[in-house]
């Protein structure tokens, strides 16, 4: 790959970093620490670590601080965060903020599972929360996404797209993809929802599904994400969707090229990658978790011991718009996404967390 190539995929990667956890004032001691309890106003102090993909990242990082940021203006409290440089800072991060009595903590993404788990038990009386994993401690609140609710709502888009004629979709193949990172429960889950998606909008169609490795590493590598794309459009896909956090960036540069539809991940991807050609993303709501959290702290009702479970209905995830490229899609897709999402949220359609 000649060297400008390279130069415009590491930016791209920059700006995606944080997805690869994903796809990733002082005091504290307030009358409702440790685990979750009810009754009166709990004092709050809250602070959180990043993930290596620090603030600025336009994805999961700055979505968890804009949730930190709402609660210390709405609740008139002071905010703070400390930023991982590599995953060996974890550990400290975590504990410095302990020590200084800041409460809640939230750790931002799954990596940061053992660290929570040893910090919370060195530090009972503080109440911690983690993004996208679950750490069984009674002062942890464990937050996570249905993300498979989402990915159902990119799986009809994709089925139903790939259906129709644009300048990016041709129907006499109906053949999309998915572009996974690390091989991981997480990510299954969206494979699963996005293939069921594809299959209630389109039985006939076929879901090339790729996963970039099974390390970490594959959350963090554009040149990899981008050969698997360009192999899934040479076997007819026209529409890919990711959840490969940097590794995405690869994609959207071979969508680019090739003029096929990307679908995003975890933030609005169309608003940060403008020149790509990217239908929609499933926008996971951190920040929504993020405050809730903090919120239920201040009631005194501090999740902690509990996984708190967050989907369509609650505003955790939603489906971003098409912008751009709207004109490209017909009403009754847009109906049809519409009846999915109200389908799920009933409990009518039933999004399976495992492929099948």
């Amino acid at each position: 790959m000649q060297a400008g190539r390279l130069g415009i995929l590491s930016v791209l990667a920059a700006a995606l970093l944080a997805l690869a956890a994903a796809c990733g004032g002082g005091g504290g001691g307030g009358e409702q620490q440790g685990g979750g309890g009810g009754g009166g106003e709990a004092e709050v102090r809250p602070a959180m670590v990043t993930d290596v993909g620090g603030l600025g990242d336009q994805s999961f990082n700055d979505s968890a601080y804009r949730g930190l940021k709402r609660a210390g203006e709405e609740f008139g409290v002071k905010v703070e965060v400390l930023e991982s440089n590599a995953p060996t800072d974890y550990v400290n991060n975590l504990s410095q903020l302990a020590e200084s009595g800041y409460s809640p903590v939230f750790a931002i993404g799954f990596l940061m599972t053992d660290a929570v788990t040893e910090v919370s038990q060195q530090f009972p009386d503080t109440q911690f929360a983690i993004v996208d994993s679950v750490v069984e401690q009674p002062n942890v609140a464990s937050l996570v996404f249905r993300e498979q609710e989402g990915s159902y709502l990119a799986g009809v888009v994709a089925g139903l797209m790939t259906q129709e004629e644009t300048p990016y979709t041709n129907p006499d193949d109906k053949v999309v993809g998915f572009l996974g990172g690390q091989e991981s429960d997480l990510i299954r889950k969206f494979q699963a929802g996005y293939e069921a998606g594809v299959e209630a909008a389109c039985p006939d169609c076929e879901v090339l599904v790729q996963y970039a490795g099974t390390t970490p590493e594959a959350f963090n590598d554009p040149a990899r994400g981008k050969e698997i794309a360009l192999q899934q459009i040479n076997e007819g896909a026209d529409i890919i969707y990711h959840a490969s956090g940097a590794t995405g960036a690869g994609l959207f540069e071979a969508a680019r090229e090739q003029k096929i539809f990307a679908i995003g991940v975890d933030s609005d991807q169309a608003k940060l990658f403008p020149d790509a050609p990217i239908l929609t993303s499933v926008v996971k709501r951190v920040d929504n978790a993020v405050f809730q959290t903090i919120e239920a702290a201040r009631g005194g009702e501090f999740p902690g011991g509990e996984v708190q479970e967050f989907g369509l209905e609650d505003g955790g995830l939603s489906l971003a718009p098409f912008y751009r490229f709207d004109r490209f899609v017909p009403q009754k897709v847009k109906d049809e996404v519409d009846r999915a999402r109200e389908g799920i949220i009933s409990g009518e359609i039933k999004v399976p967390e495992k492929p099948q």
